[in-house]
């Protein structure tokens, strides 16, 4: 694609991929309106707390936010050191490290959240904001959406508490089957959330999960419940359709744990460049996009096949580890055994949804 030469950029849908890209299109010189057929940023996981990973590329957090054309001293964050792992049946393992695993940020509209920082550098960029309007999108310039096939199903809930900062992953599939659960809480607010592949045997498992926590001894009050939809299918890689789909719209996420805010951004940036004309840029971007986004798939495969005893082996590899962040990074690292694993066994494996 050439450079667009109508200064004016149309994105629809205002989420982190959609404002990445408006924020980098309005620095190189574009006009750019954000079409938002909800009535506000963030709506539907306005409340919800979720981790920016630390390990994923080979840039840290905060030279990749810095990257994609955003202050990262002014994000509202709490970085997460140590979080601890449940295993049913099994003693919980805390994990530290002597980096950040992750960032927590805030999502939604209010202030704090991250998508509201966001909001606030695209109006001090002039950004135009269109909410409760739907547009065409195979007439827009970028298609920031979200998803279209739903495989993956998030149930949440919303809660507060007195007790201290803390983050917990839970593995079984009463809680998560193929996939996993969580808890996170900030400053006496947070999230407990399953995610998980759903079958014609499913059961809601939320609920199994805020039992297990409670019958732990974990105090909370639950204030509100909330459900949303992603996707674990590895897209054709080689579309190239117009608009440009980005963020999860484009299959650009984390197929395993993360929560895939890097990837998003990462292809707001990448379509900024390309419909400013720095194809090479973009070319370069999307090239290891779409190498993370493959072995993230390949993961999840070997992931989804782990019996207990052998994630309670990884558990304790993660313990023991001075390092446990770089065991992850490991797992991101370019592989040829991965990639063919994944493009061969991608039908087999993901949950289709029409």
């Amino acid at each position: 694609m050439k450079t667009k030469e109508n200064s004016k950029i149309n994105i629809v849908g205002a989420g982190i991929a959609g404002m990445t890209a408006a924020i980098n299109l309005s620095k190189f010189g574009k006009s750019v309106t954000i079409y938002e057929k909800k009535g506000n940023i963030g709506d539907s996981r306005d409340g919800d707390f979720e981790g920016i990973e630390n390990w994923m590329f080979s840039k840290n957090v905060s030279e990749s936010i810095i990257e994609c054309g955003i202050d990262f001293n002014g994000i509202p964050k709490f970085p997460v050191f140590e979080f601890f792992v449940h295993l049913n049946g099994i003693l919980p393992v805390k994990i530290k490290s002597r980096e950040p695993f992750f960032y927590i940020v805030k999502r939604g509209s209010s202030s704090g959240s991250f998508d509201n920082y966001l909001a606030e550098i695209c109006n001090s960029l002039n950004v135009r904001f269109r909410f409760n309007q739907h547009y065409n999108i195979f007439e827009s310039d970028i298609n920031a959406t979200g998803t279209y096939r739903a495989a993956a199903y998030i149930r949440g809930a919303q809660i507060v508490t007195d007790l201290p900062n803390q983050v917990h992953l839970l593995l079984g599939k009463q809680f998560a089957p193929r996939g996993y659960a969580y808890l996170i809480i900030i400053d006496g607010f947070g999230t407990i959330a399953t995610a998980f592949k759903k079958s014609s045997k499913s059961i809601d498992p939320l609920n199994p999960c805020i039992q297990y926590f409670k019958t732990h001894g974990f105090d909370f009050e639950v204030k509100s419940k909330f459900a949303n939809r992603g996707s674990f299918n590895l897209p054709k890689l080689w579309n190239r359709a117009c608009p440009i789909m980005i963020g999860e719209a484009g299959g650009y996420q984390d197929y395993l744990f993360g929560f895939g805010m890097r990837m998003a951004m990462y292809s707001g940036l990448s379509a900024a460049y390309k419909l400013s004309g720095k194809n090479y840029q973009s070319k370069i971007i999307n090239r290891d996009l779409n190498n993370k986004r493959r072995i993230s798939f390949a993961n999840r495969l070997l992931f989804e096949n782990l019996s207990i005893d052998n994630a309670n082996y990884w558990v304790n590899m993660f313990e023991k580890s001075k390092n446990p962040v770089n065991i992850l990074r490991s797992a991101y690292n370019w592989n040829w055994k991965k990639i063919i694993k994944s493009i061969k066994l991608a039908n087999q494996y993901a949950i289709r949804f029409s």
